[in-house]
């Protein structure tokens, strides 16, 4: 038997090709998901209001729970640390959890991009990168909502915000691409690989005070020197920062493009390579 082993021919695994590949396939697969946008708007919005089905306030928890965390936060983080402009701090502390909520979100939520959707995909010949764009506008009714209560917490405090806040709109549409590609690369790792969602959800919980959202990088310096490579601060500054100060974050977007591009690349091939595979990993 030994000898019958020795003589078979050892197999040897080709690498990939660009056929393998087909990105003609997935890019068709993305344009004709933006085609049926009907659909993923649909579906994103039925999703978001079977939510709060036979509640009394329907929708309107989305912005109470918020605004009670936001209330919470300020009472307890602005008097235990001391600023110069305490109106600065509370608008920071606003603007930062705000778009901390929103960014969390979008990543906790990414591992599950298909496999909370995999009967529809086994059962209707449907563009996967529909259940990206139904995922990513589910986020941003939340996001909408809530910030809502931002507006309230800004008038409250009394902060003047200036036209240079309107850059915060262009971070806003540059997460919205930011979240279509995450959840379109974790969708595909993480249906393959599901323990990589529990790890990444208990990366999340720690990063929250990794990233200056309840300081500022002038109270921790010596920290702030490393955590200066996290990519969430430089997204949250995309629109913290315009709010605050007027000012166009040209550092932070330099960051975030770069991760963004990088994060786009890896997406896109793996939706190449496995887009087909998909449906057998449920």
């Amino acid at each position: 038997m030994d000898l019958e082993a020795a003589e078979q021919p050892v197999q040897v695994q080709e690498p990939v090709t660009l056929s393998q590949l087909r990105i003609d396939d997935a890019l068709a697969d993305l344009w004709n998901g933006l085609r049926k946008h009907r659909i993923w708007i649909a579906l994103s919005w039925q999703e978001f209001n079977s939510t709060y089905r036979r509640s009394m306030l329907g929708v309107l928890w989305v912005i109470l729970s918020f605004a009670g965390f936001l209330f919470v936060k300020l009472l307890v983080f602005s008097s235990l640390l001391e600023t110069d402009d305490a109106r600065y701090y509370d608008a920071y502390l606003v603007l930062g959890f705000f778009m901390w909520i929103y960014i969390s979100s979008v990543v906790n939520g990414a591992p599950d991009t298909f496999v909370s959707s995999q009967g529809w995909i086994r059962s209707e010949p449907l563009p996967l990168s529909l259940y990206v764009y139904k995922k990513v506008t589910r986020e941003f009714y939340n996001m909408v909502l809530t910030f809502t209560a931002v507006v309230a917490a800004m008038a409250y405090i009394k902060y003047p915000v200036g036209y240079g806040a309107l850059y915060g709109v262009l971070g806003v549409a540059f997460l919205l691409l930011n979240a279509a590609a995450i959840k379109l690369l974790l969708g595909i790792v993480c249906a393959r690989f599901r323990d990589l969602s529990h790890l990444i959800k208990a990366i999340m919980m720690p990063m929250m005070f990794l990233t200056p959202i309840f300081w500022t990088p002038e109270q921790m310096p010596g920290l702030m020197k490393y955590l200066w490579w996290n990519p969430l601060y430089h997204y949250i500054e995309l629109f913290r920062a315009p709010v605050l100060t007027g000012e166009f974050p040209t550092v932070s977007w330099m960051f975030s493009g770069t991760v963004f591009l990088i994060v786009s690349a890896i997406g896109f091939l793996a939706f190449a390579r496995f887009r087909q595979r998909i449906v057998f990993w449920f």
